[in-house]
């Protein structure tokens, strides 16, 4: 409420200044002869300058490091010190963190411009909430914080708060929803220092963000979760440089005969303090943090030498390979894989590059461009996770593509959940109908191959056919593989 009233203080004496300013220039254009001119004009001198010194001062006061320059409401430092004060005094608080999620779409597509008013407008609309008095904060970018003291009843901070500020916003001639992610915790439950309350608040609110479900309280397992994270993050590059990544091969088999058609490589890290570490858990950090296109050259070319080892022992094995979105964004990545393959002597129509739906969305007609060149080359291209994404149709219909792979979500509940069967059977129906062979991934039990062949699927990847190998392992392998009757794995005798 305080620094409320000093930033309309300040306003009403910067005014005054300016209007004194701006009359004692006209005065002193125009004075009356009947004035001493000397005098006049040294006494209305002296009081523009002492209106002018309170201004600075009251400038000094309004605009230092706790006031954020374009929305006018605090700063992240001077919600710390908010923060300390409460503390101090034993007094209890909560607060709500929350982050525009469509403030990049909107820089994008309308402007930085129409994204701070944006800002802005969505900063007097939390001015006027009633549960903070005053104690709202822009903690930089596109996250805002919001502290209530005493506690804001729980409902504050749920969905109905949600609902409250997102409602439209006209903004330079545009109507605009903003969509937002909100995340709460409590002092003192939740911690007992001001650095501490709002590390965890934004550990909640990238929780939030993460999980798409609008709000999140924070919990304290959160803590471990993150600091996992930041020392996956810390140890990324030495992973690369000290050899501590591995791959390791999933076989995949043509469903008519039983026969190998090949391996999909996956990546795994053998971390010296946390254990075997699956890809799931470590790739979407390397692509957020930018390790990615690190990571993804280091798997292909062990990938591609390790083809070569098998193709010198006359034993040349087709092989499967994961590129993320940042892969598929950068334009000197065939010329890359062209020299690889080249070096070590392997014919390109072994290899055979996944892409999923999401990672098309970011820039489809640059990652089009690098698929049709991969192509040309004899690479196949598969789309993976099919049914997850939200633009499958249209990606089948513009893609380079020769394979389709059936997501593993789909496959597991195929025995029990008719709805996923009828997802599979037309996901298949419609691959064959433009050209594509079918990939179903999560085939665990001969019930699970029995109803895919039934449905006409072409290959099955899953533990029923053999869980991941190391590269040494596959030889002896394929060995006794080729001695299995195809009917021990569709449960016949």
């Amino acid at each position: 409420m305080i620094a409320t009233l000093r930033r309309c203080l300040g306003l009403v004496i910067f005014s005054l200044a300016l209007v004194a300013s701006r009359a004692a220039e006209r005065l002193l254009r125009g004075s009356s002869p009947c004035f001493p001119r000397q005098t006049f004009s040294s006494r209305l001198y002296s009081r523009v300058n002492g209106l002018q010194a309170n201004l600075l001062t009251w400038q000094a006061r309004l605009q230092p490091h706790d006031v954020d320059p374009l929305t006018g409401i605090g700063t992240c430092q001077a919600a710390l010190a908010e923060i300390d004060r409460l503390i101090e005094r034993g007094k209890p608080f909560s607060l709500a963190s929350m982050s525009i999620d469509n403030i990049k779409a909107i820089n994008e597509r309308l402007g930085h411009a129409v994204g701070d008013q944006l800002l802005v407008s969505l900063a007097r609309r939390l001015m006027r909430l009633e549960i903070h008095r005053g104690r709202v904060y822009r903690l930089g970018g596109d996250e805002f914080l919001i502290l209530a003291a005493p506690p804001a009843a729980g409902e504050c901070f749920d969905e109905r708060l949600r609902e409250r500020l997102c409602q439209p916003l006209e903004l330079d001639g545009t109507s605009l929803i903003p969509s937002l992610s909100l995340a709460g915790l409590r002092y003192p439950e939740n911690g007992q220092d001001a650095r501490r309350l709002l590390r965890r608040s934004r550990i909640a609110l990238a929780h939030a963000r993460q999980a798409h479900d609008g709000y999140h309280a924070y919990e304290s397992r959160l803590d471990h979760h993150h600091e996992r994270e930041r020392q996956l993050l810390r140890d990324m590059v030495l992973a690369v440089r000290e050899q501590q990544l591995r791959i390791v091969y999933q076989p995949k088999i043509r469903i008519a005969d039983g026969s190998v058609v090949g391996f999909e490589a996956l990546m795994q890290w053998q971390h010296p303090d946390l254990g075997l570490l699956q890809a799931d858990e470590f790739l979407p950090l390397a692509v957020d943090s930018g390790h990615m296109a690190l990571l993804g050259d280091w798997m292909l070319q062990h990938v591609i030498a390790q083809m070569a080892v098998w193709v010198h022992a006359r034993h040349p094995q087709h092989v499967a390979v994961n590129l993320s979105a940042v892969d598929l964004e950068d334009a000197h990545l065939g010329q890359r894989i062209t020299g690889w393959l080249e070096a070590h002597g392997v014919d390109p129509r072994l290899l055979m590059l996944e892409i999923t739906e999401q990672s098309m969305m970011r820039e489809p007609t640059l990652a089009a461009r690098l698929l049709a060149e991969l192509r040309d080359l004899g690479i196949r291209v598969a789309i993976d996770d099919f049914g997850t994404g939200y633009s499958s149709l249209a990606q089948l219909r513009r893609l380079p593509l020769d394979v389709l792979k059936i997501d593993k979500s789909f496959v597991l509940e195929l025995p029990a959940q008719p709805e996923d069967a009828l997802i599979v059977n037309a996901s298949i129906a419609l691959a064959h109908s433009f050209g594509l062979e079918v990939i179903a991934e999560g085939v665990e039990t001969p019930q699970h191959l029995r109803l895919l062949a039934e449905a006409g699927c072409d290959q099955a990847q899953g533990y029923l056919i053999s869980h991941a190998l190391d590269a040494d392992e596959v030889p002896a392998w394929l060995e006794a593989y080729r001695r299995r009757p195809l009917n021990a794995l569709r449960g016949v005798n």
